[in-house]
């Protein structure tokens, strides 16, 4: 009898934990309901393209970067590519080479129905969107400039060198004013080099003082000497009646 029933428990305890198993695996494993609602998980394709050189010498060191390398992928031998498992988004496609510039591309991937658009890549002005052709489409002819190309010469920008107005203002200067002076009145001639001569020194033995040339330069030496001489004449004609 003590045999019957330890075997009985034993049997009963066996019967629920097959059922216990049975019952947590059918839990853990998704409906299909569950699977449709699940993100849907595509693929970027495209094709790169360089003109006029040969394939076997960027293929190597060529390679797609997705969002700054979270997806990355390899070029075929023909330059096509595939990139597998992107979540839905946008993400930004680059082409990254040696020697070449690629403009980059937008990607937009619908999480309802998964389709995959293409769009330019518009830095400035996010809300402009020009749409692409899908599968993405990468080609170039030019190649990477590391180095600023030295401007060519030309006469504009040597007559804009500083050097070169300082050498060429003052010879303008003496041919024009020689021309000038010939057409003017003789008091104005004779003014003028009156004003050029307080420029130079060597006559009064130093250079004149800030009053006198700014007297001179606006007009006021001229009246200032006319009333000196009128002082002066007046002075000996009365010393002369005397």
């Amino acid at each position: 009898m003590d045999f019957f029933g330890t075997y009985t428990t034993l049997l009963i305890i066996s019967l629920c934990s097959i059922l216990l198993f049975i019952r947590s695996s059918a839990a853990e494993e998704p409906s299909d309901g569950a699977e449709s609602t699940g993100p849907l998980l595509q693929t970027i394709e495209g094709k790169v393209t360089i003109d006029g050189t040969n394939t076997e010498k960027w293929l190597t060191t060529t390679f797609v970067s997705v969002d700054g390398g979270r997806y990355h992928g390899f070029l075929k031998a023909n330059g096509e590519f595939e990139i597998h498992g992107v979540m839905p988004g946008s993400y930004l496609v680059e082409v990254v080479a040696d020697n070449y510039v690629f403009e980059p591309q937008r990607v937009d991937i619908s999480s309802k129905s998964g389709r995959v658009r293409a769009r330019k890549a518009n830095f400035l002005n996010s809300k402009t969107i020009d749409h692409l052709p899908y599968p993405l489409k990468f080609r170039t002819g030019k190649q990477a400039e590391f180095f600023e190309k030295r401007e060519p010469w030309s006469i504009v920008s040597t007559l804009k060198n500083p050097m070169v107005l300082l050498l060429v203002a003052p010879m303008i200067l003496m041919l024009i004013i020689p021309r000038l002076m010939k057409g003017m009145d003789p008091e104005d001639k004779k003014e003028m080099q009156e004003k050029m001569t307080m420029l130079t020194p060597g006559q009064t033995g130093g250079m004149p003082s800030i009053e006198e040339y700014l007297t001179n330069f606006f007009g006021g030496g001229s009246t200032a000497a006319t009333s000196l001489s009128k002082k002066s004449t007046s002075g000996t004609r009365k010393g002369k009646s005397r």
